[in-house]
């Protein structure tokens, strides 16, 4: 009996622009679990963001912890990835939840 557990990194980044709703729905509808990484806003709410920066899985520059979460769902997070991505933006992790 095989027990393994496939988990994709920062949902199928292979694939998909990494962290991602559109990422997380892949890898979940192929029946792996998802590895996420959780940052904090200005306004403390919960963002899913490998990088302390949004530098270079968005449009815009700058600290995720000095940003709101209104100016994060502004940037464009899939664009860096494939202009067939144009206009996913940083999940939070509310969002993340409600697709799992």
């Amino acid at each position: 009996v095989n027990n393994s557990i496939i988990i994709a990194h920062r949902g199928m980044d292979e694939v998909y622009p990494e962290n991602t709703i559109t990422a997380f729905d892949a890898a979940l509808k192929k029946g792996m679990a998802i590895e996420i990484d959780a940052r904090g806003t200005a306004d403390e709410h919960i963002v899913v963001m490998h990088d302390d920066t949004v530098d270079r899985t968005t449009n815009g520059s700058g600290e995720v912890a000095k940003m709101t979460l209104s100016e994060l769902k502004d940037l464009d997070a899939g664009s860096w990835w494939s202009s067939e991505f144009k206009g996913e933006r940083i999940p939070t992790l509310e969002e993340t939840f409600d697709i799992v």
